[in-house]
């Protein structure tokens, strides 16, 4: 699918540059900006879907007054430029690779013109191996010849690539078995866990999302019955040793739908995150996390156990899964950083300590009849188990909801 930017009109680019400042616009100069980056403070951008056959988008150029010759421009990639971007956005895009975008021909404003014909940049379909990645075409104006200089700020543009990740995914019915022993994280400064999944009831309570082993575990609990909307047993806890927080006001997660669960801890607070936005929050001490120890890292019914406290098969029987997007930090994510990176983050992040996908794409048999799914990080942590699953094919980021099988 294509999406084609929506460019700002000129006479309204031309009124917003005059209102803005001296040092962005020179006093008594002409000067070149891009028409869609008049829009705020700080480096602009859009959002960009690829389709098969790639996406066509554009940047019009334009000046601040006529000027009494041609002035000639071209588009060239700044990496300083997504730096700043990914700085002012909390986002943690990495460069497009030059091999899957094409800026184009010189600009020409033409003397006593106040701006060109949109300049077309073309964008192309990524290979499977960046798929899910991701990535951004940080722009910039620069010139080539005449004598307008292009603004410092506005003559900067983002283009954020939205890639459509299609897995066949691992489904589940009941626990999945899934941990990685020897995990043998420490991140005494703080930490974040988080994963995007579906589950198909909350027919049942103490149903681990997730453990550590130690002293960090998320499971559904609260509320006992139902009230009002929120379905028994279907809000996420974390439980801590002792601390534990619940979402407040009380909501849970619906079912047959993709939704998101992340949590932080900064040494001495934790905040609990559902879809992006922050629902609980509480002092939580280095003690109550058992020191940001991880001995292992399990999900969804992948801790081993006598069936007690959250651990063992029996509280995920008759309940169908889907994950993926399961992460292990080492740094406190920022609430945005949350929020715009749930289908996808890049593997190299920093502070990035576990990630996996659970798709067919890290799936693999291993001798002794188990089976495991990689961790995308290369740091060598493979979810492991021996419980049968069914493949739920063609299951898309961009999914609100997949059906079963």
């Amino acid at each position: 699918m294509n999406r084609i930017l929506k460019t700002i009109l000129f006479a309204a680019a031309v009124a917003l540059a005059g209102s803005c400042d001296n040092a962005e616009y020179g006093v008594g100069g002409v000067r070149a900006f891009f028409s869609e980056g008049t829009v705020s403070a700080g480096v602009n951008g859009s959002v960009v879907t690829l389709g098969e056959n790639g996406s066509d988008v554009s940047l019009t150029v334009s000046l601040t007054d006529r000027a009494d010759k041609d002035a000639v421009f071209r588009l060239v990639v700044d990496e300083t430029v997504l730096d700043t971007y990914n700085r002012e956005q909390s986002a943690g895009y990495d460069m497009l690779p030059a091999d899957y975008y094409d800026l184009g021909e010189d600009i020409t404003i033409q003397a006593g013109q106040y701006s060109a014909e949109p300049a077309a940049i073309h964008l192309s379909r990524l290979p499977n191996e960046l798929s899910g990645t991701p990535l951004a075409l940080p722009v910039r104006l620069e010139k080539v010849s005449g004598s307008v200089d292009p603004t410092p700020l506005t003559s900067t543009y983002v283009f954020a690539i939205q890639s459509v990740l299609v897995n066949d995914l691992a489904q589940y019915t009941g626990a999945s078995g899934l941990r990685a022993e020897n995990f043998n994280g420490s991140f005494p400064a703080g930490f974040t866990v988080e994963v995007r999944f579906q589950v198909s009831n909350t027919a049942n309570r103490n149903r681990d999302v997730f453990s550590n082993g130690n002293c960090v575990l998320f499971r559904f609990e609260d509320p006992q019955s139902n009230q009002g909307d929120v379905m028994a047993h279907s809000a996420v806890q974390f439980q801590g040793s002792p601390a534990y927080i619940n979402p407040d006001p009380l909501v849970g997660f619906d079912v047959n739908k993709w939704q998101h669960l992340a949590y932080t801890w900064d040494g001495s607070t934790g905040i609990l995150y559902y879809n992006g936005s922050q629902v609980g929050t509480k002092a939580i001490t280095s003690s109550d996390v058992g020191g940001g120890s991880f001995p292992m890292a399990s999900w969804f019914g992948g801790a081993t156990g006598d069936g007690g406290h959250s651990t063992g098969s029996q509280w995920w029987i008759g309940c169908k899964i889907l994950f993926t997007e399961a992460r292990l930090w080492s740094v406190v994510r920022t609430a945005d950083q949350i929020a715009n990176n749930i289908a996808s983050v890049s593997t190299d992040s920093e502070g990035l300590e576990g990630y996996w996908r659970i798709n067919k794409v890290t799936y693999k048999e291993n001798a002794d009849g188990s089976y495991q799914f990689d961790d995308l990080t290369g740091k060598g942590h493979p979810l492991v188990s021996d419980v049968p699953f069914v493949w739920n094919e063609d299951v898309s980021s961009e999914d609100t909801e997949t059906a079963w099988k």
